[in-house]
């Protein structure tokens, strides 16, 4: 009977040393896949930050591209506003010329008529 114990008793300590073993296999693959699964997820971290990286690049290009733009677009307006001025301030100058031009004619009128008034004054006192 002690023979069948220790038998049985060698079959268990055969079957918890095999557990045991299998149990650090696991261990051992879950450790390896958590390795695994730490390098591909720093992988993948350093992906999103390279993307992030890229996308902020692009996002101040852009920003740089529509700033020029809108410089560009400013300053076409500036001088269409300038030309549109320079115009108007023609319009008027040409305008305050014909008025001086009209004014000296009826000055000179008036002078003319002054003279004829004049002369006919000294007509009649003569």
């Amino acid at each position: 009977m002690t023979r069948n114990l220790n038998e049985l008793k060698d079959h268990f300590y055969q079957q918890l040393d095999g557990a045991k073993a299998k149990v650090e296999e696991v261990k051992e693959n879950a450790k390896a896949s958590l390795d695994e699964a730490k390098v591909k997820m720093q992988e993948k971290k350093t992906e999103a930050q390279a993307s992030l990286t890229e996308m902020q690049e692009k996002a101040k290009i852009k920003k740089e591209e529509v700033k020029s733009s809108l410089e560009e677009f400013n300053a076409e307006r500036n001088a269409k506003r300038a030309v549109r001025r320079a115009k108007h301030a023609e319009e008027y100058a040409l305008s305050a010329i014909a008025l001086v031009d009209a004014a000296i004619k009826e000055a000179d009128y008036a002078i003319a008529e002054s003279i004829v008034a004049a002369a006919e004054a000294e007509a009649f006192n003569d």
